[in-house]
Formats: C-alpha cells, sequence, structure tokens
C-alpha cells in the first residue's frame, strides 16, 4: 500500500530524507548503520513516515531527521558540517531503497529490517554497485553518467525488491513496474536508446519509470510516439491507479 496518497514528489523526497539521515549518521555523527537505524524506529519518526506525516520532510533535510532521531533517544551529539562526497554513499543507497520498499509494501520498518537488516541491504548493495559498475564503458558523458546513477538507484531498488520477496515477502503487496518500463525492456532498449528513438528526453523517460512523474498526464503526442517505438498500443503504456 502505497502512502501519501499516491503523490510521487513525497514519496521521493521521503525515500531522499531516509537514504541522506543514515548517510549523515554514519559519517558525521559516526553511528552504526544497524543501531541508529534502531535508534530511527525507536523515535517515533519511523511511524509518522508510515502515516504519511509530511510534517517530518517538510523543511526538514535528512540531516535534521539524523539530528531529530538523536534527540528523541537522548543521546548527546554535536552538530558537525556535514561531509560532502562526488557521489552518494552505500548506506544512503540502501536506505532510499528499503524507504521505497516500506512505501510500496506498506509493511513497517521494524518488520522490514528483521527480514533484512541494514547491514545487511548495504552489503547487498555493495555486491549490486560493484556488477553494475562493471557494465558501464569507461568514458561517459555527464548526460550518460546522470542515467547511469538513475539506473543503478532504481536498479537497487529492484534488487531489494526480490530479496525481500525471497524472504517471504508477497509480491502481490509490491507495486509492480510501470507499463513504459516493462515495455522498454521487452524490447531491449536502455532509456537513452528509447529516448532517442522517439524524441522524448531521457530524464522524463526515468521520470515516468520512478512514477515521479504520472505518464497518464503526458500528451498524446508523447505517449504516441513512445508506444510507435516500442511496437505497442498507446493505451498499454498507461497506469491503473
Amino acid at each position: 500500500m502505497s502512502i501519501f496518497n499516491d503523490n510521487v514528489f513525497l514519496v521521493n523526497k521521503a525515500c531522499i530524507s531516509v537514504g541522506k539521515m543514515l548517510d549523515h549518521a554514519v559519517y558525521s555523527l559516526h553511528q552504526n548503520a544497524d543501531t541508529f537505524f534502531a535508534l530511527f524506529i525507536t523515535s517515533g519518526l519511523a511511524a509518522k513516515l508510515q502515516k504519511a506525516d509530511i510534517n517530518i520532510i517538510s523543511g526538514n533535510s535528512g540531516i535534521e531527521l539524523s539530528y531529530e532521531v538523536m534527540k528523541r533517544c537522548g543521546i548527546s551529539y554535536e552538530r558537525t558540517t556535514p561531509r560532502h562526497t562526488t557521489g552518494l554513499s552505500k548506506e544512503f543507497y540502501a536506505a532510499h531503497a528499503l524507504a521505497h520498499i516500506q512505501y510500496d509494501t506498506g509493511i513497517s520498518y521494524n518488520e522490514l529490517i528483521h527480514i533484512i537488516s541494514v547491514s545487511d541491504i548495504i552489503r547487498l548493495y555493495d555486491s549490486y554497485h560493484s556488477r553494475a559498475v562493471s557494465l558501464l564503458p569507461w568514458q561517459m558523458s555527464d548526460s550518460d553518467r546522470a542515467e547511469a546513477i538513475e539506473e543503478i538507484k532504481s536498479g537497487f531498488t529492484d534488487e531489494l525488491r526480490s530479496a525481500f520477496e525471497a524472504a517471504g515477502i508477497n509480491s502481490l503487496h509490491i507495486k509492480k513496474e510501470t507499463h513504459l518500463k516493462e515495455m522498454r525492456l521487452r524490447n531491449g532498449l536502455s532509456q537513452s536508446r528509447l529516448a532517442a528513438a522517439s524524441g522524448i528526453p531521457v530524464r522524463t523517460i526515468q521520470q515516468y519509470e520512478q512514477r515521479r512523474k504520472d505518464i497518464n498526464k503526458a500528451s498524446a503526442d508523447s505517449i504516441i510516439r513512445l508506444a510507435y517505438v516500442l511496437n505497442c498500443e498507446p493505451s498499454s503504456l498507461l497506469e491503473h491507479h
């Protein structure tokens, strides 16, 4: 069951906040990932996010969320300058993907991490990232690199989803891939190749596939161009909410 009334923007913002929260807790507050995520649950903030309390993420960054966890759990801390890296950490990706699974399934964070721990999710990401990066070309343009990062982020969420399914979560409770992504993969096309053939910006295709944009609100011309390249009926690309 999705929350925030399927508001894609809010769901994505919440996932990013949870990811940045864990990144900051581990690298700036020097917390153990498993221990801190348990604190996140104990603090009551996880439950508020699960109930779609937007006040938790409205005006608050993931960094502020990490401080609030510490405060609510009575743990002393010093505010510190956040680290700035050239890429997102494995802790970010792990928590970001876990948040997406929580919103897709409606299963509490507490239940999820008792099935697969945060540290195990991080190790799973390490393995996935190594495989994904090995398939990338050595030289990439900035736009191709940005696409690759989005593909890795989305792909790891799928990987984690499969891991939870294998651990016993009923796949019927998990939101399936968008019809657009299913048709693209069926045709053996990358996002960039579909963008080039259809004339639809690759960023827009990414947003449709990640449900950051509602493809049902796309122009008829865009749907027709995508359907032509994917050799399918335009209506088959629409989502059924």
